[in-house]
């Protein structure tokens, strides 16, 4: 028998570490050194670890490749909340943990090459604010100074922009807010977009029997339909994707009240430009074969929380929202569980599975291999993470944790057990690990390294998610 390879997953932490304040972020700074001691942990050109020589992401560009760097820019506002400081800052990706990646992968692309920042923020993102307010803009104004063409390209071709008659009036105990959300087009991605269906190697095909009752929001309850039927499970993916020889897909370390965590995995979500085609959840109970809520909700709860938002015609949408300003939102109306935002959801890994398979096999000219096709690495940041109720209503966690693998899989397994959570709970661990997206993502293979002290105490989990906070004597990375 073949022995099973090793594979690192490198942790670096320095409780103290925190973001530098301003662009271009400039090392020496304590990111900048963090980001470095995880390349040179994972043995990534060890042979010149330590000179000026030092070419880390040689090991994974060639010159003259076509590199994606892939932050999370999810989102500018949580409802009504702005989202500034170090609430963004544990949301989305800060321009300084980008920095050493641009520097290396144009070192190691040369003159030649391409170095692009693609993201997909959700729907209602004003992806200005997100980029003013991490330093993005000012970072790749430095590039450019330079003769550099780093450029940032949102890959949606649309946005939501709201137009509120009222908007976080307070009354009463609650937030009045009634307007319209309006659909406005973007230039999208210059290289246009192709669909892959991924057909039987989809993790939905041993679940057909749901067709039908995927969703991906309560407004638009059907929209994953026609893309996962019939034996049909088809995704849309950028050209400026499939183009890459290699994806850097930078990560927030984040709990999520669908999926338990986002991390490595759950973070390719951000590479597909129709967001609702994705099934979320599953209409119905378990007891219904489905994951919506574990018990049905009163009548007036789901009323009040269809109502929410309506759909109108050219992708328009009404919003008349009063909810009570203590109750718990995303998915919380008065208490119960809704719209798949629970530790009972069978639905969201399968998405998160099959996006992946999809980026990593998916050839330049939209064909689906059996092997990967383009190199991959990726570094989860979290200096500042995300806990409670996560992926938009996170509560700041300084961690001062960096963990880098060359496997998504595996880089999430450590990183879930760091935030003191049960990576058995995390079906994207557990079925990514039983049917591997890459030849490496074996339990018997991971090799962790661990430079610092890691920070004591677990993250706080979801309140729909209980069952992730591990126990006592199972502590170790």
């Amino acid at each position: 028998m073949k022995p099973v390879e090793s594979v690192p997953v490198a942790v670096v932490s320095r409780p103290k570490s925190k973001y530098p304040e301003l662009p271009p972020f400039d090392p020496p700074n304590p990111v900048y050194e963090q980001v470095e001691a995880a390349l040179r942990d994972l043995g990534l050109d060890r042979a010149r670890s330590g000179t000026p020589d030092w070419n880390p992401l040689g090991d994974l560009i060639a010159p003259g490749d076509r590199v994606v760097l892939k932050p999370n820019f999810v989102a500018s506002k949580n409802f009504h909340q702005p989202l500034v400081g170090d609430k963004l800052l544990c949301s989305s990706t800060p321009g300084s943990v980008l920095r050493p990646l641009i520097d290396y992968a144009l070192r190691a692309t040369g003159p030649t090459g391409q170095v692009t920042i693609v993201d997909t923020p959700v729907e209602g993102c004003n992806v200005q604010d997100v980029l003013a307010g991490l330093g993005i803009d000012q970072l790749i104004a430095y590039y450019r100074q330079r003769g550099h063409l780093v450029e940032f390209l949102d890959l949606r071709y649309f946005q939501i922009v709201p137009r509120m008659v009222l908007d976080d009036v307070r009354r009463r105990g609650r937030s009045l807010n009634l307007g319209m959300l309006v659909r406005e087009s973007l230039p999208g991605d210059p290289l246009g977009y192709r669909v892959v269906d991924l057909a039987s190697r989809s993790r939905f095909a041993d679940v057909e029997r749901r067709a039908g009752r995927y969703r991906f929001h309560r407004s638009h309850k059907h929209t994953p339909h026609p893309h996962h039927s019939d034996g049909k499970h088809e995704y849309s993916i950028p050209r400026t994707v499939l183009a890459a020889d290699c994806i850097l897909n930078l990560c927030k370390l984040k709990t999520h009240k669908k999926s338990g965590v986002t991390l490595a995995c759950k973070s390719v979500i951000g590479l597909t430009n129709e967001k609702y085609w994705l099934p979320h959840y599953t209409a119905g109970t378990p007891a219904e074969d489905g994951d919506e809520f574990p018990f049905w909700p009163p009548l007036a709860v789901r009323m009040e929380n269809q109502l929410q938002r309506l759909p109108l015609p050219l992708g328009h949408s009404l919003v008349a929202r009063a909810p009570r300003l203590q109750d718990p939102q995303n998915g919380m109306v008065k208490g119960f569980i809704l719209e798949g935002s629970w530790e009972g959801n069978d639905t969201i890994w399968r998405t998160i599975l099959d996006l992946n398979e999809i980026v990593l096999h998916t050839g330049k000219d939209g064909v689906l291999r059996d092997t990967p096709q383009r190199r991959y690495l990726t570094l989860i940041d979290g200096i500042i993470g995300g806990e409670g109720e996560g992926p938009l209503a996170s509560t700041p966690r300084h961690a001062g944790l960096i963990v880098a693998s060359q496997d998504p899989v595996l880089a999430d397994l450590v990183a879930t057990k760091l935030m003191g959570f049960d990576p058995s709970r995390v079906k994207t661990i557990t079925e990514g690990l039983r049917r591997p997206i890459l030849p490496s993502s074996k339990e018997g293979a991971l090799v962790v390294s661990v430079s610092g002290v890691p920070p004591s105490g677990a993250f706080v989990p979801p309140s729909t998610w209980p069952s992730l906070v591990r126990k006592p004597q199972d502590v170790k990375p």
